[in-house]
């Protein structure tokens, strides 16, 4: 089987190139994707497209259906947090929340739970990937499955990662934590984990349905 061909979609702020150009992801050859230069079809041949976070809303808005293409086609996307999904992505409801920063240095209880130990992902991710911080909650197309939910009086008041098989012929990750930012920028716990865990993910599934499909 040949390699999956893996994309990085970005709009080349400081920390989106730096986390591009870490030494540990060019084992898996990412292909860069400078996202005000992209035109139709330039995603046609990718398998798995990793978003950065904190892109251009409007440019995600104005590209949304070349970058969810490569899902509905039967590959894999991973959307990083910051990227206001709820504007661009069917069937997601995004509300805001107060990110705690340090939780783990004032003994706050985050709220953060994870959920459905018993799904292939958690293979990938531990906890302390996902749970460092989040900008807000999402609640998720119907199907698909939580990874980790905000708890507020015992009671989930929506997600800050998910797994989406159900939507397309593919399989789409989203998170609200922003991995690319903070691993650019050299500052949050769990950031470079999620990250490294996301990329070899793609690299996983990408290779997975692949082989289903062929």
């Amino acid at each position: 089987m040949t390699a999956p061909v893996l994309a990085y979609l970005h709009n080349g702020t400081f920390s989106q190139l730096t986390t591009f150009r870490d030494p540990a992801l060019a084992p898996y050859r990412i292909r860069e994707v400078y996202l005000p230069d992209m035109q139709p079809g330039d995603l046609d041949d990718v398998d798995g497209l990793i978003v950065a976070d904190r892109i251009h809303s409007g440019l995600l808005r104005r590209h949304a259906e070349d970058i969810l293409r490569v899902a509905h086609r039967g590959g894999v996307l991973v959307v990083f947090g910051e990227n206001w999904v709820h504007t661009w992505m069917p069937d997601v409801v995004w509300e805001p929340g107060v990110t705690n920063f340090w939780w783990w240095r004032t003994g706050e209880d985050h709220g953060m739970r994870p959920r459905n130990l018993q799904d292939p992902a958690w293979e990938f991710f531990s906890e302390g990937s996902l749970i460092w911080h989040h900008h807000g909650t999402l609640t998720p197309p119907a199907g698909a499955v939580p990874l980790v939910a905000v708890e507020e009086d015992g009671v989930d008041i929506g997600c800050i990662a998910y797994v989406d098989r159900v939507s397309t012929a593919g399989e789409i990750l989203v998170t609200t934590p922003d991995p690319c930012f903070h691993h650019g920028a050299a500052f949050m716990k769990g950031a470079t984990q999620l990250l490294y865990s996301a990329v070899r993910w793609v690299d996983h599934r990408t290779r997975a349905l692949a082989a289903v499909q062929a």
